[in-house]
């Protein structure tokens, strides 16, 4: 390819991961994740036990 074209790729490329940040940012401020930290935080109560189920059972 001649030089003078890469410009035209790089400026594509670019753009391309500037809309996949924008998307990203707004996904996270707006979708899913936030309704999934503002659920949690009205239940602190159902936070997962992360207890280890095996403990006091005895060696295999």
């Amino acid at each position: 390819m001649i030089a003078d074209n890469l410009i035209y790729f790089a400026i594509f490329v670019f753009v391309m991961m500037v809309v996949g940040l924008v998307l990203t940012m707004l996904e996270f401020r707006y979708g899913n994740p936030s309704a999934q930290q503002k659920a949690a935080e009205k239940r602190p109560e159902s936070v997962a036990d992360f207890r280890d189920s095996t403990v006091g059972r005895p060696a295999r």
